[in-house]
């Protein structure tokens, strides 16, 4: 992803270094992403039974992922392709929209939103959808 404004690049770059987590199947590294100290995060993901209400949910239901495996499309974590990513932000809140693509089968595409916080000045995600683009 090529950032088209500096202003942007602490999204873009906070985006890509998320996805690598997920690539490296790395827990450790993706809680850093999250508000640990209050526990928040609501996922509400394109697959089914993978919403979580709490960060500890979401955590545990990615390491199970990660060392399992799970019933998705390859039943691995899948490389993305981001498309037309849209931020907003304002002095301590942020947006991120994208569509994303697995790569091995680009359709359908995934619809994702990313709302974040910053908390003690580090940007945190509070909230993230996914979901797949309806049938055309």
């Amino acid at each position: 992803m090529q950032a088209k404004n500096d202003e942007y690049k602490v999204f873009i770059d906070f985006l890509n270094s998320y996805n690598e987590c997920f690539y490296e199947k790395d827990i450790e590294k993706l809680k850093r992403f999250y508000d640990l100290q209050n526990n928040r995060l609501i996922y509400i993901d394109n697959h089914k039974n993978n919403d979580t209400y709490n960060l500890e949910q979401h955590l545990n239901l990615l390491s199970d992922f990660f060392k399992n495996g799970k019933k998705t499309e390859s039943g691995d974590v899948e490389p993305l392709i981001i498309e037309n990513l849209n931020i907003f932000y304002k002095e301590k809140a942020a947006c991120l929209f994208y569509i994303a693509r697995y790569k091995s089968f680009p359709d359908p595409a995934v619809r994702c939103t990313l709302y974040l916080e910053c908390i003690d000045n580090e940007w945190k995600i509070v909230h993230v959808h996914c979901s797949f683009t309806p049938d055309k």
